[in-house]
Parts: structure tokens; C-alpha cells; sequence
């Protein structure tokens, strides 16, 4: 599950978090606090990599984004 960092006073299953607090989230919530500007991922080492080769990597994975296509080069051909 993913981790969050919160930026702004949160509460979550009825207890209160101030910012800076960490707190392991379902996916989606994680997701939404995120974009709302409640939280940021939180960069967790990955330990499944050889301590030499260990890097931070966000905890939360978001789909990357689409951009629409341009229409004129559609039409131009």
C-alpha cells in the first residue's frame, strides 16, 4: 500500500494527522489526497535492490498522462 506525506491537517479513521505525518493509504485515497494537495508521496528505498543499487522511488504509481493529438496534423496530408 502506498505511503503519504501530508502537507495540510488531515483526518483519517477518526484520528487526526498534522502535516508531516506519514500514513499508509489504499491506492485511490492515496491518489486523491495527492492530487488534492493534501499529501505528497512519500519516497520509500526499494528493498528488493542491492543496497549499492537502491534508489527512491515514489510509493505511488499514477498512470502517465494523455495529451490530445493535435488536429491540423490530422487533417494535414
Amino acid at each position: 500500500m502506498p505511503v503519504v506525506e501530508l502537507l495540510k491537517p488531515h483526518t483519517h479513521a477518526g484520528r487526526e494527522y498534522q502535516p508531516r505525518e506519514r500514513i499508509e493509504l489504499d491506492t485511490a485515497l492515496a491518489r486523491w489526497l495527492v492530487e488534492a494537495g493534501v499529501a505528497r508521496p512519500y519516497l520509500v528505498s526499494d528493498p528488493d535492490r542491492p543496497p549499492h543499487a537502491r534508489r527512491r522511488t515514489s510509493s505511488i504509481r499514477t498512470p502517465p498522462l494523455i495529451s490530445p493529438t493535435n488536429p491540423s496534423e490530422e487533417t494535414a496530408s
